[in-house]
């Protein structure tokens, strides 16, 4: 984003104001993330802890000029996402007739267009904001194999590690194109005799790619991504001990962004509801704690910023989030009141109107 940084005193702070960096501890631990926009709450702790200066965010342009920016940057992402989308969409056409994957073609993806969105600025912001009912299998490919690479990001993993984890995504679903379209498409919840059906798709993948030359952790990312480490997934109910880590990643991008697309059968959850009901309830016992608290970490960070519809009607921005308490934020009605979401709990996001601005 385009914002020059400046160093403030504690006293020379006031509300609006929007952290550059984060706030440490004397022992290293984040008190206040970065890109928290301040209020009186917030800075009045500042200074009982004692913290006597903080960087602070400036706009480098104009706001008009830096909305205008915005707006170019989700384009430039939506022109970008669209010209994937229809490569993996014939890939997949491709390899449901012939039964052969063209793996040099979604190789090449992974190596290039893809790489280019995961280092795009606001990516979360950006998905969020591609919504559509159609295609819906070949878009959840493309947006779980940049999910997929964004958390390889944050966890630090090599160039070439994250490469792979982007084929991964991208070919996880692969063996969806061995299922009856009247199942894949269906538009209402499948009965279990097609669930049973559904649920083969992993190893119709691994079938798909096992021959090819491609790195071991790559095919099991699709044969395993959907096990979960308590033993209650498929197609084998493997335990911890013996799921890939690319599975894990894949399974906690997966899951993102499936309950916060729009389906045919329901509406999208939003990224509030699924990080504070979804992940919580499985993320000690089915997926990876060491992948899911560093991604909700960072997902709550790019939330800040977001303007939201709460279930009252009314409107607000997210100016906080509380590391410890991890889930619900600090937002600010239009009328200036704050409200805290962790102690209104008759109060849930409903809708995300605009991303951070």
């Amino acid at each position: 984003m385009l914002w020059t940084t400046k160093a403030l005193r504690v006293s020379q702070l006031k509300p609006g104001m929007i952290l550059a960096r984060p706030v440490l501890s004397q022992s290293s631990h984040i008190l206040v993330s970065e890109n928290a926009v301040l209020n009186e709450q917030i800075i009045r702790l500042l200074e009982s802890w004692d913290v006597k200066d903080v960087h602070v965010k400036e706009p480098h342009l104009s706001k008009d000029d830096y909305l205008l920016s915005l707006l170019a940057e989700q384009h430039t992402f939506s022109e970008q996402h669209a010209e994937i989308l229809q490569v993996l969409k014939n890939a997949f056409e491709k390899t449901r007739y012939f039964k052969e994957v063209p793996l040099a073609q979604i190789t090449q993806l992974a190596d290039q267009t893809v790489e280019s969105l995961i280092n795009s600025t606001g990516v979360i912001g950006h998905l969020s904001m591609i919504q559509a009912v159609d295609d819906y299998t070949f878009r959840h490919s493309v947006n779980v194999s940049i999910i997929a690479g964004i958390i390889g990001k944050w966890l630090g993993y090599a160039e070439s590690t994250l490469k792979n984890l982007v084929l991964t995504g991208l070919l996880h679903d692969i063996g969806k194109t061995q299922i009856p379209l009247e199942i894949l498409n269906k538009p209402a919840s499948l009965t279990p005799e097609e669930m049973e059906i559904m649920q083969t798709h992993p190893g119709l993948g691994f079938d798909l790619i096992k021959g090819a030359n491609l790195p071991r952790e790559v095919v099991l990312g699709v044969l395993q991504h959907h096990e979960k480490l308590d033993g209650s997934g498929y197609p084998f109910g493997l335990t911890d001990p013996d799921i890939n880590i690319y599975a894990r990643i894949i399974a906690v991008a997966d899951i993102y962004d499936a309950m916060t697309s729009d389906r045919v059968y329901r509406k999208a959850l939003t990224p509030f509801n699924v990080l504070a009901d979804i992940f919580p309830e499985e993320m000690f016992s089915k997926l990876d704690p060491a992948i899911t608290i560093p991604f909700i970490s960072h997902v709550k960070d790019s939330l800040i910023g977001y303007v939201i519809r709460l279930s009252d009607g009314s409107q607000a921005r997210v100016i906080y989030f509380d590391k410890d308490r991890m889930l619900h934020p600090i937002v600010k009605l239009a009328s200036g009141e704050f409200i805290d979401l962790e102690k209104r709990r008759d109060l849930t996001v409903v809708e995300v109107i605009a991303t951070a601005t």
